[in-house]
């Protein structure tokens, strides 16, 4: 049972309202332009198609790589600082794609783009992290994150539309300016920016969080690695990433391809997807507290077994209308596990940390993205291509481990870490 706990709104200081618009700025920019990238570098040079696939693939390779530095990066720097180097490094990447002389110069500007997105990823949470005060939660605050991050995100799809539908370069070459413009401007704000003493900061000794044994000296990577239930977490959490290859790369293909529905189906579902997180996502993380996190993450791995299932019934021979239908539905069911399972796991991965090594911690728990990233759309075409059934049965196979996973950690986490909000004694 839960004790009661005053709440307070999370954007009650001018420093965290201008957190939040830099946010909403930065994200809305990058989710115009990066989806676009494989576009306009076709439009705006003379390389081969595939030689730009193979570049692009290289900077997830890239990004990959470069994610323990970006770990060790915000431990030592700070996450602040950190998210100043990365969108610096964004702004970069982005003004050298703006007038394109060469291949080099196509590589150099998506290492730093990718460089740059580890960079974020790993800092942000630590970040997020930093700022929880009395009355309030890790999951609260990623839950609202998550619902911004998804409004920008449609806002920029929406962009993205819009210079689709215009096809010339000048347009994406437009986008990709204010990309830059905004990289630089978020890179400038947090740099001023004044947050106060983050949380845990303080503590010379490397005190570590809630329900957790302090880390053995100062070693670093070791206690990363040698943290066998937060390994064990990461990858459970890698297979519970696949689903969400869902709306970018399974269901365009798998609408328009293999149901032959009509191409403004993916976009819908995208909307759908989008309103529902910007809508509900913190009513969801709220229903939810009283559960243990790894139990939220289950509720989210159930409902996206659902949503397969929904999503392969429309494959069995029913007519437009009904798959049109399900297709809906089965979006609709993704969106209830990706608000569940979404900041549950998150909280999780942050409040496991020892507080001196959280970029290290993070950069573990986020790599589950980048394997998911550069292995998912492989693995996503060959099996449409086999056999979309088979493509269900994969995908649920791989959230199903992931569900599972994070519960089989429950006893190496104390209830401190388990809940995000404290338990009476008698819980």
């Amino acid at each position: 049972m839960t004790t009661d706990v005053k709440r307070r709104p999370l954007a009650d200081t001018p420093q965290r309202k201008i957190m939040l618009g830099v946010l909403l700025v930065d994200t809305v920019a990058a989710g115009a332009f990066y989806p676009l990238t494989f576009l306009y570098l076709t439009l705006s040079t003379d390389l081969p198609v595939a030689r730009i696939g193979l570049i692009l693939t290289g900077g997830g390779l890239v990004a990959l790589v470069l994610n323990p530095v970006a770990g060790s990066v915000a431990d030592r720097w700070g996450a602040q600082r950190t998210l100043v180097l990365a969108n610096a490094c964004c702004g970069l990447g982005y003004l050298g794609l703006v007038d394109i002389h060469g291949q080099f110069q196509v590589v150099a500007a998506v290492a730093f783009i990718s460089f740059s997105q580890r960079l974020y990823w790993v800092s942000w949470p630590v970040f997020i992290a930093e700022q929880v005060a009395e009355g309030e939660t890790l999951d609260r605050w990623f839950a609202v994150v998550n619902a911004f991050k998804s409004g920008a995100l449609g806002l920029g799809a929406l962009t993205a539309a819009a210079a689709l539908a215009a096809g010339d370069v000048g347009t994406l070459r437009g986008i990709l300016a204010a990309a830059v413009g905004a990289s630089f401007l978020s890179a400038v704000v947090f740099l001023r920016l004044r947050m106060g003493t983050p949380a845990g900061a303080g503590d010379a000794a490397g005190a570590p969080p809630r329900g957790t044994e302090p880390p053995a000296g100062r070693g670093g990577w070791r206690v990363v690695l040698r943290d066998r239930p937060y390994v064990v977490m990461t990858v459970a959490h890698t297979a519970l990433t696949m689903a969400w290859l869902l709306p970018s790369v399974v269901l365009p293909v798998y609408f328009v391809d293999t149901l032959g529905l009509p191409p403004w189906v993916p976009s819908v579902a995208f909307a759908v997807n989008t309103v529902m997180t910007v809508l509900f996502q913190t009513a969801v993380s709220r229903a939810l507290a009283s559960l243990r996190r790894t139990r939220a993450v289950l509720t989210g791995a159930c409902a996206f077994l659902l949503a397969f299932a929904v999503l392969g019934g429309a494959d069995a021979g029913a007519s437009p209308a009904v798959a049109t239908g399900l297709a809906l539905a089965g979006i609709m069911l993704f969106s209830a596990g990706e608000m569940s399972a979404g900041p549950s796991a998150q909280s999780l991965s942050m409040e496991a940390a020892p507080v001196p090594l959280r970029g290290r911690y993070s950069s573990v728990f986020q790599m589950s993205w980048t394997i998911s990233g550069v292995a998912g759309p492989a693995v996503v075409g060959a099996l449409l291509q086999w056999n979309s059934h088979a493509l269900w049965l994969v995908l649920g196979a791989c959230v199903a481990l992931g569900g599972l996973g994070f519960v089989a950690c429950e006893r190496a986490f104390t209830a401190d870490v388990l809940y995000s909000e404290p338990q009476r004694s008698d819980a």
